[in-house]
């Protein structure tokens, strides 16, 4: 029985000894279990973010679209008449300026058709002073003569443009030798009947409407020199604009053919490009709007493009408009054929509220944001505006200087407690 009593009492006072160390004794510092417990709860409903307050500010929202350099000029380079070419004072990669003569074609033939035209005018104004004035015998001989000259003249010139004009419907001969023989028949045919008229009035005395036959011959024989000079002028063939010279292919000895391309002429000063808009912006679009680009062939360069033209019907493929923009290219550094990215302003907002695109969450369609209100993270219902892609405007549910959580909101929830770092 005493071993008994004294094993139980044993056993109690074990007991006794090891509460008191669990409990780190009545009255003793260590902590109890309900205030380990309170603090814990308080760790895990505390949760650290960062905010950035309200403010207003203007936006300005964009698009990014690609697009492709083409020169705003690009005209070709066309003789007007045909023939040899005798000398070249030109090469493709040249930089040209309008007027400057690029080639020459033979021009003997024209020549000679100036001079021909020339000799009429002169007998134009010679047969009108001379019946203004009256003739004399031996003056009438002349006259008389000069008739004879001038009908056998076109009596020669009318057989051969016959003989021409058979051999252009075989298609032995250019169009460009049958209007020569034509033009040299009607320069043969004024020359006559200038000739006629004047001996007739030489034998008869002018008349009014005489006189005024042969003013109008003498406008007549000059509208025929200055076509004559006019085609001796295609002879030299000039640049029609400023820029470089592309695809010229002209060499001395070859032949040049009226309306056949010779070159290409490129004026890269100003650049233009086209953008295809989507329907859903092309109506902020205006003519003059200023758009800048980049371009990743020119790392570094800034350019800035306006809006020339907005096609007002969209393409039949690929469904948007087709807006064209006008590079000034002053370095000469873009190029055609290189690709470039426009950022074109689709929409702005002025002393709007905004706050970080990162801040705002989405339930659906519907926005809203977390705001600080008394340590506590309070869920806000919004109405955004302009999206920039960093800031985000915000039309209804917030008011300036409002604290919005911008790191952790995805953590928090309505009403948890959190500490602004």
């Amino acid at each position: 029985m005493m071993r008994k009593f004294f094993t139980v009492v044993i056993l109690l006072i074990v007991i006794a000894v090891g509460g008191y160390l669990l409990t780190g004794g009545r009255g003793g510092k260590g902590p109890s279990p309900t205030g380990s417990l309170h603090k814990q709860e308080e760790t895990v409903a505390s949760l650290a973010v960062e905010v950035v307050p309200v403010e207003t500010g203007d936006l300005k929202e964009t698009t990014v679209l690609s697009i492709i350099f083409a020169p705003e000029s690009m005209v070709p380079v066309i003789p007007q008449t045909g023939g040899t070419v005798t000398q070249v004072f030109a090469a493709t990669g040249d930089r040209v300026t309008k007027g400057q003569t690029l080639f020459t074609i033979d021009d003997r033939q024209l020549q000679l058709q100036v001079k021909q035209a020339e000799a009429a005018y002169e007998m134009a104004c010679a047969n009108l002073a001379q019946v203004r004035k009256g003739a004399t015998t031996e003056e009438l001989k002349q006259i008389e003569s000069a008739v004879l000259q001038a009908r056998a003249s076109y009596a020669n010139v009318a057989a051969e443009c016959q003989r021409m004009e058979e051999l252009f419907q075989k298609g032995m001969i250019a169009q460009q030798q049958l209007e020569t023989i034509r033009l040299q028949k009607e320069i043969a045919a004024t020359s006559l009947t200038a000739a006629e008229a004047r001996l007739t009035a030489a034998q008869k005395g002018a008349s009014q409407e005489q006189l005024a036959v042969l003013e109008a011959q003498v406008k007549q024989a000059e509208s025929a020199l200055e076509m004559a000079k006019l085609q001796l002028s295609y002879a030299r063939v000039t640049a029609p604009i400023n820029g470089v010279l592309t695809q010229f292919t002209v060499e001395v000895g070859s032949m040049a053919a009226p309306g056949v391309t010779a070159g290409i002429i490129l004026n890269q000063g100003r650049m233009k490009a086209n953008a295809y808009v989507p329907e859903s912006y092309i109506n902020s679009l205006r003519v003059g709007d200023q758009v800048p680009i980049e371009v990743k062939a020119v790392p570094g360069v800034s350019f800035t493009g306006t809006i020339t033209a907005i096609t007002p019907i969209a393409d039949q493929t690929t469904r948007q408009f087709p807006v064209e923009l006008s590079v000034v290219n002053s370095s000469d550094l873009l190029k055609a054929g290189m690709i470039g990215t426009a950022h074109l302003t689709i929409g702005t907002a002025h002393n709007q509220l905004v706050v970080p695109v990162t801040a705002v969450l989405y339930e659906g369609e519907q926005a809203y944001v977390y705001v600080v209100e008394d340590g506590c993270a309070v869920r806000r219902k919004i109405t955004t505006g302009l999206n920039t892609g960093d800031l985000i405007a915000v039309v209804e549910g917030l008011a300036v200087g409002e604290l919005v959580i911008t790191r952790g909101q995805h953590q928090v929830k309505n009403g948890m407690l959190v500490e602004v770092k």
